[in-house]
């Protein structure tokens, strides 16, 4: 997506929260694909394949279930380094981030298991970025019974704060690098 380029986003939240090394990597992979002609980051698996078949049909059963309209939309930008690709928006005060999960992680999840950090991480972004009230963290399985499960979250001042300040630390790295390139 081009409106991504040389962007820090959502997808790598818990990296940019922690401010170290990773971070460090992570803007480096950022600048590479914002300077080479053609992206070599367009890594997909499995799980990753089945998102995309399947996130149309989890928005779907969303809204059905909680009798609400997604808007889908497709990138924020909170300036020009930082921003998020939501799953959807809902009314004015929320948004949604969509997983389809293999079996085992979603029933996992249906045994009232937590949620991947690194998701929990994105979330936090999506509500920082977006400025909303609250973000449900939505698990998808079309192979049960109950097909979804949903895990409301609000915003998280401390993640904030850890996240303000890495999008901070990566700026700077990120604008040292078109320096050094200029």
């Amino acid at each position: 997506m081009k409106c991504r380029k040389g962007k820090l986003t959502g997808s790598n939240a818990q990296a940019i929260q922690a401010q170290g090394d990773g971070l460090k990597s992570y803007v480096v992979q950022v600048m590479s694909n914002y300077y080479a002609s053609v992206r070599d980051d367009t890594y997909t698996n499995s799980d990753m394949d089945r998102g995309t078949e399947l996130e149309p049909l989890a928005r779907a059963e969303y809204s059905r279930v909680n009798k609400v309209k997604v808007k889908e939309v497709g990138f924020i930008e909170m300036n020009k380094y930082v921003g998020v690709s939501p799953d959807g928006l809902v009314g004015k005060d929320g948004g949604i981030e969509i997983k389809c999960h293999s079996n085992l992680i979603y029933f996992k999840l249906l045994l009232g298991g937590e949620i991947d950090k690194k998701y929990w991480w994105q979330v936090q972004m999506n509500l920082l970025v977006s400025g909303r009230k609250w973000w449900d963290y939505v698990g998808f399985s079309p192979n049960f019974k109950k097909k979804l499960v949903i895990i409301r979250f609000y915003p998280d001042q401390c993640a904030f704060d850890k996240l303000l300040k890495g999008f901070e630390m990566g700026i700077k790295q990120i604008e040292s690098i078109k320096k050094q390139l200029k």
